[in-house]
């Protein structure tokens, strides 16, 4: 089966929510490590099938000098006129050389499954790598929306948190107002002497309420109005009107 329709399954068959996301990556993480065990398996078997293939062309190598060698002793032999031995030799090259075709032959097939495995390894590869990329993207994108949703949450306490902290610092500063303007009413009353002072009777609060109407602007301006009338009187009984 391909990583591709692997993938396709692994997300059909999970359901996203909870510890469902988790054991996905779990799930995602042990497919691409058996993938890559797999994508070992086949390098190791086109360096199984490349080595077979160089000990035959060895073999096809030994094959050929000892051919030529028996050509060459062949040759020799029917110069000397030893014909019978000749065949001989000949008869020992013919069979090296059909042992020869049957390396090639078995050298061709190996060669065109080296090929084959090669071609496999190369695109099983890209393709095990485009899983760990769809892998790694699907955790990092999944971290990112964990993070975003964390601090969303985060945002939305410190926004609840912020308006009861301002809802309360509003309380009570009109609180603090309140007691502000009390206060400044009760040292009015207490300058003027309508509230007694701390230790004070009421007697002494009405008597300094007394003295301070006494010292006030309105009493100094009634004393010069009366000064100045008996004055003006004074003036007249001193002074008779002519007969």
């Amino acid at each position: 089966m391909g990583i591709g329709k692997r993938i396709v399954q692994i997300f059909r068959s999970r359901r996203f929510g909870g510890d469902d996301v988790e054991k996905l990556k779990d799930k995602l993480d042990e497919t691409y490590r058996d993938q890559t065990a797999l994508l070992q398996r086949v390098r190791r078997s086109v360096a199984d099938v490349a080595t077979s293939r160089k000990r035959i062309e060895l073999q096809l190598a030994a094959i050929n000098q000892q051919g030529a060698q028996l050509d060459d002793q062949a040759r020799q032999l029917v110069a000397q006129g030893n014909d019978a031995e000749a065949r001989t030799v000949l008869t020992r090259k013919v069979t090296l050389e059909k042992t020869a075709a049957d390396l090639q032959t078995r050298h061709a097939d190996l060669k065109a499954e080296e090929i084959k495995l090669s071609d496999s390894a190369t695109k099983m590869e890209q393709e095990v790598e485009d899983f760990r990329a769809r892998k790694d993207t699907l955790a990092a994108r999944h971290a990112a929306a964990a993070a975003q949703s964390e601090m969303d949450s985060a945002t939305r306490g410190i926004n609840s948190s912020v308006s009861d902290v301002g809802q309360a610092m509003d309380s009570a500063e009109r609180q603090t107002r309140e007691l502000e303007a009390k206060a400044d009413a009760v040292d009015e009353l207490v300058a003027e002497g309508i509230i007694s002072r701390p230790g004070e009777s009421s007697s002494d609060a009405v008597t300094r309420n007394f003295d301070a109407a006494l010292d006030g602007p309105e009493v100094e301006r009634q004393l010069k109005a009366i000064s100045g009338g008996q004055s003006k009187e004074a003036g007249d009984g001193s002074d008779p009107l002519p007969k």
